[in-house]
């Protein structure tokens, strides 16, 4: 499991302290920040690491947002998608996440190992490679006082095996 951020965060990522320290001064004295104090054009800087992730009344989430470098990566897009739908142990793994910043109403990151199917530029040979990534799952209200809503980033801790080689 993930752990919980009280505080500053220990990110081994820039990446990821700079949207902690975003969200982190959209709060405005509040436990969190609003989903409509996140400005889309100030995401720029994670937008295709990022996903908006909505908390449904019956507990289940959906994506909102699935950003291009999980499509590229994972080879599924996700948007308007239901956790739910994802193979049992993942959707577990997430549903497990998702619920502990929802319940505790704070961050969360993580780090994950998964294994990557890759093919050559040329398509003429394909591999596998586990590639580590960090997380981290901001809450957000959505007009009230409940966490309605995630900002969910991950970014790699390596290079990609294409990147390494070109």
């Amino acid at each position: 499991m993930g752990r919980m951020l009280e505080g500053a965060p220990q990110l081994s990522l820039d990446t990821l302290q700079a949207l902690y320290a975003y969200w982190a001064g959209k709060r405005a004295g509040r436990s969190m920040p609003d989903r409509a104090d996140i400005d889309p054009i100030e995401m720029k800087p994670w937008l295709g690491n990022l996903m908006l992730v909505e908390r449904k009344d019956d507990g289940d989430y959906i994506y909102r947002l699935y950003g291009s470098t999980f499509v590229n990566q994972f080879k599924v897009d996700m948007t308007g998608k239901q956790v739910s739908g994802l193979p049992e142990k993942q959707a577990e793994l997430l549903r497990t996440e998702y619920d502990a910043v929802v319940h505790s109403r704070m961050p969360m990151s993580r780090r994950y190992t998964a294994t990557f199917d890759y093919t050559s530029r040329d398509k003429r040979s394909a591999w596998q490679v586990e590639r580590s990534w960090e997380r981290l799952a901001l809450p957000l209200t959505a007009g009230g006082e409940d966490v309605r809503m995630l900002l969910v980033a991950a970014f790699p801790l390596e290079p990609a095996p294409e990147d390494r080689f070109s």
